[in-house]
């Protein structure tokens, strides 16, 4: 049985902006590897955005490659995901679930409402069990099983491609760094276990191998600084081996390059699989760490296993009484027009691009106001009154508008460099504009993704970016985020 199990045929599948690539393995052999190009803007920052295309470009592969489509093992370069080590004391089986769901809501800083979490137990110590819990958003989930089932691919394992990075080396101590067009994975592997895992987006058009190799050098400073500040006893050896994969290392000048700009030795990745010397184990480094989750040759390291696809979710239901619907409806009509009236008082120049989108918005939802309060009966009077009440809100709106609108333009375009270039899973609390500086404030996953803003910021041409505070917080729900707030001067 043992025999027939370790003979099995698996494939995988790797899926970025650019391209699919897949191969199959048997038995610890890799028999079979191929790849299509992708059309721009069908998949961006690991959301497939057309899972029809995606699925008829990955089923044309299969399919010219003769690439079987059962025990598919599927990864997303790009994708969003948090990961925490929840400690939780000794608890039984059936209460599992319910603790890691806690654990998980206090630790995360995204809800988990909007998550499907998967975790596995990776240490006991006295009557503790620690888990890495992995948080990876639903709707990108959603997109990847639409793709497959368009292939005619059965959903069988999805995995994270940092953790299949890690795995790849089968090395105890290693920096994996996967460079592609749309992404940039960082992993460090110590002691057998994933210390780190960080993703960037690289710089856009124009950027060239040279800037991309010093973004990858302050990003992997960064990185091990993290790492190093939280393990003073167990510090990164710079004699640790920085493994260089994906497609923009395959020139071997960018092996250079990134070894003159750090101190680790730029070493081959060479994973414990069977392959041929054709085979650009550099391209296929994410495809060859999923196939050793099914073969096993990881030599010790601490392999950490998730399947996405069988990831849990919470469901919750909302009731509303119906007697009390006409009163939300009103009040939900007048809070949303309220609302941005105030917030753009204080911030009039920060939201000049969308204002007449708002007034769009507004004219709409006065149309939405009377026809809702109309219907409900109410009397004459208060028809009127809200009415009223509504318009007045709306002409004060305009003024504004036109106020601002006096003021210059200038505003505009600092606020769309601003914000254009927010990295994922980064929101705005706050933005203060005047005629030197611009004040942000807002909430990341991660401090790594500040450190890419400000880059960002400053790659733009503002004149500095000083950071005002980091600080992790927890709200009245018992989420943990990370609090920045930066200082941007024009």
């Amino acid at each position: 049985m043992m025999k027939r199990l370790f003979s099995r045929t698996y494939v995988t599948l790797n899926i970025s902006a650019g391209d699919v690539r897949a191969f199959s393995v048997q038995g610890g052999r890799v028999k079979n590897w191929g790849s299509v190009p992708l059309d721009p803007g069908l998949v961006r920052d690991g959301l497939i955005l057309q899972p029809k295309a995606v699925g008829e470009a990955i089923h044309l592969l299969f399919q010219s490659r003769g690439i079987p489509r059962k025990r598919v093992i599927v990864s997303v370069t790009g994708m969003s995901f948090t990961y925490r080590v929840v400690s939780l004391p000794q608890v039984e089986s059936n209460l599992l679930e319910e603790a890691i769901w806690r654990g998980a809501k206090r630790e995360m800083p995204l809800p988990v409402e909007e998550l499907y979490l998967s975790w596995q137990s990776i240490g006991e110590r006295d009557d503790e069990e620690d888990f890495f819990v992995l948080g990876v958003p639903r709707n990108l989930v959603a997109a990847v099983v639409e793709t497959l089932t368009v292939a005619g691919v059965k959903p069988y394992i999805m995995d994270l491609k940092p953790l299949a990075l890690a795995r790849a080396p089968g090395k105890n101590d290693a920096i994996v760094v996967a460079m592609e067009p749309d992404c940039f994975d960082i992993v460090l592997a110590v002691n057998g276990n994933t210390e780190v895992m960080h993703s960037v987006t690289p710089k856009g058009e124009g950027a060239t191998i040279q800037d991309h190799v010093r973004q990858l050098a302050d990003e992997l400073s960064r990185t091990v600084k993290y790492y190093n500040s939280g393990n003073p006893e167990n510090q990164l050896s710079v004699d640790t081996p920085l493994l260089l994969t994906g497609q923009l290392a395959l020139d071997t000048a960018t092996s250079e390059l990134v070894q003159s700009e750090m101190e680790y030795p730029v070493r081959p990745l060479v994973p414990p699989l069977d392959f041929g010397p054709d085979l650009p184990v550099a391209l296929y480094a994410a495809n060859m760490g999923l196939a050793l989750r099914k073969t096993g040759a990881t030599n010790g390291f601490h392999d950490t296993q998730l399947n996405i696809l069988a990831g849990t979710y919470p469901t919750k239901r909302i009731q509303v009484s119906v007697r009390h619907f006409l009163t939300y409806l009103a009040l939900a009509v007048i809070a949303g027009l309220l609302i941005p009236f105030f917030q753009m008082k204080s911030e009039a120049a920060a939201e000049t691009v969308n204002l007449q989108s708002e007034l769009d918005v507004m004219n709409q939802e006065l149309f939405l106001a009377e026809k809702a309060l109309i219907s409900a009966k109410a009397d004459a009077a208060e028809v009127e009154a809200a009415i009223s009440e509504l318009n007045a809100v709306l002409e004060a709106l305009r003024q504004e508008y036109q106020a601002v609108l006096t003021a210059g333009g200038s505003f505009a375009g600092n606020l769309d460099l601003v914000t254009e270039i927010l990295p994922p899973l980064t929101y705005f609390t706050s933005i203060e504009m005047n005629t030197g500086t611009i004040h942000v404030e807002g909430t990341v996953d991660n401090p790594f993704t500040v450190l890419s803003y400000i880059d960002a910021l400053e790659a733009e041409g503002f004149a500095g970016v000083r950071v005002v505070e980091i600080s992790e917080f927890t709200d009245e729900e018992e989420l943990t985020s990370i609090y920045f707030a930066i200082e941007v001067t024009k």
